[in-house]
């Protein structure tokens, strides 16, 4: 599958995804999330993070969360095909567990199972508080 299939692929995906879990989370590029989002099963989280989207959705199975997670470039009117190639992760988390998506714009998106593994709560901070030095 070409790049260009692969990107519309995950765009068909998002839509449906979100369309029949009736769930979407925007986050906007440099904003901060003021309170943690909560997930159920399928239902997909769209974010923006720089220059890159981000759409995660996780099935509840044995005690754990499988969180898919794909990143792709986001759309361009100057640029007609995307810069990098469109990634999946799959992350299993144990219940009452979580992981982090550390971004290259200094956002971390925050992943955490329920303890009963039935939804997943997303949170986004800043990794270097805005003023800080270097």
């Amino acid at each position: 599958m070409t790049t260009a299939g692969k990107r519309i692929f995950a765009l068909a995906l998002a839509a449906a995804l979100s369309l029949s879990a009736g769930v979407a989370l925007r986050a906007e590029p440099h904003g901060r999330v003021t309170a943690p989002v909560t997930l159920k099963p399928l239902a997909a989280a769209s974010f923006e993070v720089g220059r890159k989207h981000v759409l995660s959705y996780f099935v509840g199975a044995d005690g754990a969360c499988r969180l898919t997670v794909i990143v792709f470039d986001a759309a361009s009117p100057v640029e007609t095909s995307p810069a990098t190639a469109t990634t999946r992760f799959i992350v299993p988390i144990s219940s009452g567990k979580s992981a982090n998506l550390d971004t290259a714009v200094a956002r971390t998106l925050h992943f955490a199972c329920a303890p009963d593994a039935t939804a997943m709560t997303v949170t986004a901070s800043e990794r270097v508080p805005s003023g800080a030095a270097y």
